[in-house]
């Protein structure tokens, strides 16, 4: 499955790099700004859509791309192809004038590619947000037993069964299989989009004051924990210090009290002054 999906996540990237290439070869042939503004702005929306809006059907990726070259197409039916409007400067030029023809051929190239890459787009990104147990649109069906058994039966010429089914189960497996039955199902009935997903609150968020209710990053959460540790033990041996010095002061004012001299005591191992020692 990661495999599957790094795959198509290439396939996705290439789609794009090649439409955005047609949107350029349009313009040049047929110098309209507004239509290749309209096309780049949403080109990087089809490449994935679910990013952008989760909550919404294939069906209105569909129809979105369909309004989005619906200037493209009028302008070319109804028009022809734009002259003397070029903001590129272009010192070669072109030999002849293109057809309308070519230009709407290239306008439904486009589309249908950009068909293409709005569905490899979603279904992956809806399969990989669902349940484990969702079935992915876009894997071909495994060939029953029964056809398997009829190819080898029909032929007297063919290898026994069990070669038969190893050299299927030997083939790779399609990274994309898109079929028209299907598709159409899901365009009538979108299914319902997974719920997005949520992460645990007591993970993400940082134990602060009611003003600071925005949720941190793990990084920020551990540097957070750490430094309130370090205070921590500076406050714990602060209150050492204040213990062991109003120790001392409660030991030297009852020793004023009393007025009994205090014996002076040397450090292990250093020298007394003469005199200290009675001699």
């Amino acid at each position: 499955m990661p495999m599957r999906h790094a795959q198509r996540k290439h396939i996705i990237h290439s789609l794009s790099s090649l439409l955005y290439q047609l949107h350029t070869v349009s313009f040049l042939l047929s110098p309209r700004l507004w239509p290749l503004l309209c096309r780049i702005a949403t080109q990087f929306q089809f490449s994935r859509p679910r990013d952008i809006d989760s909550q919404r059907s294939l069906r209105f990726w569909f129809i979105l791309v369909v309004l989005v070259n619906l200037q493209s197409f009028y302008n070319h039916i109804f028009k022809g192809p734009a002259e003397g409007r070029s903001i590129i400067l272009d010192f070669v030029g072109i030999a002849h004038k293109p057809s309308k023809v070519f230009l709407l051929s290239l306008d439904s190239l486009i589309v249908f590619l950009e068909f293409i890459l709005i569905i490899i787009a979603y279904e992956t990104s809806f399969v990989l947000a669902s349940p484990p147990d969702t079935s992915d649109p876009l894997l071909p069906h495994p060939i029953p037993p029964s056809s398997a058994l009829s190819l080898t039966l029909g032929d007297p010429d063919t290898k026994p069964l069990d070669s038969t089914s190893a050299a299927y189960n030997d083939e790779p497996e399609y990274i994309v299989d898109i079929r028209l039955g299907p598709l159409l199902r899901r365009l009538r009935n979108p299914p319902t989009p997974p719920p997005p997903q949520q992460n645990n609150p007591s993970d993400e968020l940082l134990p602060l004051p009611n003003t600071t209710s925005f949720q941190l990053s793990q990084s920020l959460n551990m540097l957070a924990r750490a430094r309130a540790r370090m205070r921590e033990r500076a406050a714990r041996a602060a209150d050492n210090q204040r213990t062991d010095q109003s120790a001392g002061e409660s030991d030297r004012t009852r020793e004023r009290q009393s007025g009994e001299p205090r014996e002076e005591r040397t450090v292990p191992g250093g020298l007394r002054e003469e005199g200290e020692d009675g001699s």
